[in-house]
């Protein structure tokens, strides 16, 4: 029996392996299934009513003639659908993968503002492509084509200067490729490494704006601009806020600027600065020159009538229009433009008062901190003086002339500010004392000049008469020397010769700083007050000298001094018969003393020079405690009187002092008693004949002896 199942069991267990034997060869011997062709795939999908499972919405057509004119054509389905080969496929395929074919392209967009994760960078190619059946060969991204997505961008292209031009067919007028850059690598402008990002938009631009071959071929009017905002205070910043092209331009909106819709529109630029500067435009908007340009008044300045347009400097930087030096020069395009001040009734001369100014002459030195129109008109919040805000209000001028000159505000507030020496009606003060004073500099120099003159021309005659032995030479033996000046007497002399020669040069450095004589001063101040310290101290000096001199006229020889320089009626006696003798009226000249009327004339020029120029010249010094006590006029009339006198003391000391001592011809190169304190007996007896018999007759009397002494009419002629 046992053996019986086993014997059955054993023909089961080869009967079941014989089968699957069988089955297994049945297998191996088929052939493959075959690759499944894009006609097979056709049948099915040609049918327009076969949808995705239950959804007709899902519509699974696709038209062949699409795909035949696609970039696409000649691809078999399998390509993209892989797991699709066999018939009947799955229900639901896998989804294709761009990347598979173009994973560069997907890669790129991937990154980029189109994109995202690798898999919506894939989604994301339709949008611009279009369906995979059906793309195109090379969608170009136009505006009209990436207006599908940016509808109010495209729109705002359109109207633009760059959209305008490319509609005439200007081929050098940009697109949306040439400043965001190829579609697959578009990124967005917050992204670093975006063309359009803040940081790299200037270099974007510059493609085309700094190209020359364009600039020339476009007539683009102004070449430079990329250079000229990359040197811009906006250009240098650091801060990553700072302006940029599209800050003022805008980006796609970007029109010319003489459309009034434009953003850099004449109007409109106020609010277009004031999209970062909004303090600004706060102030500016009621200001005398915000409200102007509100009312439709396209002269009034605005931000870049001061500041510039491409080329903004800051207030500090050198050759900026609102630096403190230039300020003045910047308002005075508006404010002394004759038109502009006609049509809107602006003041005139108030350039040229600021200018000769204590305040303009300084500024035009190159000082930083002198006050300069702002400093007292106010910046962006010009107001005019009929506002009670205005900080040149009557109630608020002193306020803000107390700012450099505490305690001084009241003065201010009844005094003017724009004084012009030459306006009779609200100047007349200093009106007439400019011009008493130009007519005594011309009486006096003029009187000056014809003495020398007719003295120079009467001795070189004689010298040339001397020289063709047509008369006698003078007598040029030395046999003693005389004392002429003492050593204090020298000291006080160089004292006042140094001082004086110094005021004068720093002096007119001041009022005349742009000429070469004194420029290098200007330039070599920085903006510091080396030229007013230098000034101040030779002034000092000066004051000393004079003080030290007033001491010693209470000495033995300071009265003999004094007494010798006292005018009397022989000095005008004196000078009528030179004045005869140099017209060739006269036969001889006078004979003079110690001191003719021609050192009495100096000395005397020179007390009352000095006097007045220290008077006048502290009081500038000191102005905020002058302005304590005295109106403003005052010193407006001190400054008048400083500056004249000057002209009148260089003059006279040119033409009087420097002709008798060095180019008077009987004493060329120079009459050397101001240095060796001596005079010759030659000279002595020559210049000061009466002086030289007085001592000779002294000497002969303190010796006992009767020494002959010239007749007045025998001596050789004095000045000769």
């Amino acid at each position: 029996m046992a053996e019986r199942r086993g014997g059955v069991g054993r023909v089961w267990r080869a009967a079941l392996g014989l089968a699957w034997a069988v089955v297994a060869a049945t297998f191996v011997a088929a052939p493959a299934p075959a690759a499944v062709s894009d006609e097979t795939c056709i049948t099915c999908h040609a049918n327009r009513a076969m949808t995705l499972g239950q959804r007709p919405g899902r519509s699974l057509l696709v038209p062949a003639e699409g795909v035949t004119g696609s970039a696409h054509h000649g691809l078999a389905c399998t390509m993209c659908h892989r797991d699709a080969n066999r018939i009947p496929h799955a229900a639901t395929l896998a989804k294709p993968r761009c990347a598979a074919c173009h994973a560069k392209q997907v890669a790129a967009i991937s990154g980029g503002v189109h994109g995202g994760t690798r898999w919506e960078a894939e989604e994301s190619c339709q949008r611009c492509h279009g369906h995979a059946h059906t793309v195109a060969a090379k969608p170009r991204a136009t505006p009209e084509f990436c207006a599908s997505c940016h509808a109010r961008e495209s729109a705002q292209y359109k109207a633009s200067v760059h959209g305008l031009a490319r509609a005439r067919g200007d081929m050098d007028a940009s697109t949306c490729v040439n400043c965001h850059g190829p579609a697959h690598q578009v990124r967005a402008h917050t992204d670093s490494l975006s063309t359009v990002s803040h940081a790299n938009l200037a270099n974007t631009c510059a493609h085309c704006h700094a190209d020359r071959e364009i600039v020339a071929r476009r007539k683009i009017t102004i070449p430079a601009a990329v250079q000229l905002f990359k040197d811009s205070v906006h250009g240098r910043s650091k801060d990553p806020h700072a302006a940029t092209c599209n800050d003022c331009h805008e980006s796609h909106d970007l029109r010319r600027a003489n459309d009034p819709s434009s953003s850099i529109y004449r109007t409109n630029i106020p609010r277009t600065c004031g999209r970062c500067h909004a303090r600004v435009l706060a102030q500016y908007s009621i200001s005398v020159h915000g409200q102007a340009t509100k009312n439709g008044v396209t002269a009034s300045p605005v931000c870049t009538d001061c500041h510039g347009e491409h080329m903004i400097k800051g207030p500090r930087q050198e050759n900026s229009p609102v630096a403190a030096g230039r300020v003045s020069e910047t308002c005075s395009h508006c404010h002394e433009a004759e038109g502009i001040r006609q049509t809107f009734g602006l003041p005139a001369g108030r350039l040229s008062s600021y200018r000769d100014s204590f305040h303009g002459l300084a500024a035009r030195g190159g000082s930083p901190a002198v006050a300069n129109c702002a400093s007292c008109h106010g910046f962006h919040d010009v107001l005019p003086s009929s506002d009670p805000r205005s900080a040149i209000s009557p109630g608020n001028i002193g306020r803000t002339c107390g700012k450099c000159h505490p305690g001084a505000g009241s003065r201010f507030q009844a005094s003017r500010v724009h004084v012009v020496e030459t306006d009779v009606v609200d100047t007349p003060v200093l009106f007439w004392a400019r011009n008493v004073y130009l007519l005594l500099i011309a009486a006096t120099i003029g009187f000056m000049l014809l003495h020398q003159g007719l003295d120079f021309a009467k001795k070189m005659r004689h010298h040339l008469k001397v020289q063709s032995g047509r008369a006698e030479a003078h007598a040029h033996v030395v046999t003693r020397w005389f004392v002429r000046m003492t050593p204090i007497e020298r000291i006080q002399h160089a004292l006042l010769a140094l001082s004086f020669l110094t005021l004068v040069y720093t002096g007119f450095a001041l009022k005349f700083p742009e000429t070469w004589l004194f420029a290098w001063l200007a330039r070599l101040e920085g903006g510091y007050a080396i030229r007013s310290t230098v000034h101040r101290v030779a002034a000092v000096v000066m004051i000393v000298a004079s003080l030290v001199h007033v001491i010693y006229l209470a000495t033995p020889r300071g009265r003999k001094l004094v007494a010798d320089l006292f005018p009397r009626l022989k000095d005008a006696l004196d000078l009528l018969q030179n004045m005869l003798w140099l017209f060739g009226l006269r036969a001889q000249p006078p004979q003079f003393d110690r001191f003719g009327y021609i050192e009495k004339m100096e000395y005397w020029a020179l007390i009352w020079g000095t006097v007045v120029m220290s008077v006048t010249g502290l009081m500038l010094w000191f102005e905020n405690e002058s302005l304590r006590h005295v109106p403003k006029w005052v010193l407006d009339l001190a400054t008048v009187v400083h500056y004249y006198e000057a002209w009148l003391a260089f003059l006279a000391i040119v033409v009087w002092h420097l002709y008798q001592n060095i180019v008077n011809p009987d004493v060329y190169p120079m009459n050397w008693s101001w240095l060796t304190g001596k005079v010759s007996d030659a000279q002595l007896r020559h210049e000061h004949y009466l002086e030289w018999a007085r001592i000779v007759q002294q000497e002969a009397a303190e010796k006992g002896d009767d020494a002959p002494v010239d007749k007045p009419g025998e001596q050789p002629p004095a000045g000769h």
